[in-house]
């Protein structure tokens, strides 16, 4: 996906600007970055908020299968997904965790 990227001048000096595009419903991402490499992205809070959701249920939807198979998950797998859920870890590190956690890496 292509996004709009501004250096971090820019998005300095444009973020009234930016905000108020949000306001008016623009929801397109807005990257920011040194010489224009995307480091962050600015997104309305709608967005973030269904982005979060998402992960909320496809965390429930997962737990719902475990324990549908007889398996109640473990707290520290609890804990590592949970983490995922709120943006804190990576999907690739939310599985090295769980391959750690379960001797299997």
């Amino acid at each position: 996906m292509l996004i709009e990227t501004l250096s971090v001048r820019e998005a300095r000096e444009q973020l009234s600007v930016l905000l108020d595009r949000f306001r008016h419903g623009d929801r397109a991402p807005v990257g920011v970055g040194a010489h224009r490499k995307t480091e962050a992205v600015m997104v309305p809070v709608e967005v973030f908020e269904e982005l979060t959701a998402e992960r909320t249920r496809a965390q429930a939807m997962a737990m719902g299968s475990i324990r549908a198979e007889g398996v109640e998950p473990t707290a520290d797998a609890q804990a590592i997904v949970e983490r995922w859920t709120r943006g804190e870890i990576t999907t690739a590190q939310m599985r090295e965790l769980g391959r750690r956690l379960h001797g299997a890496g």
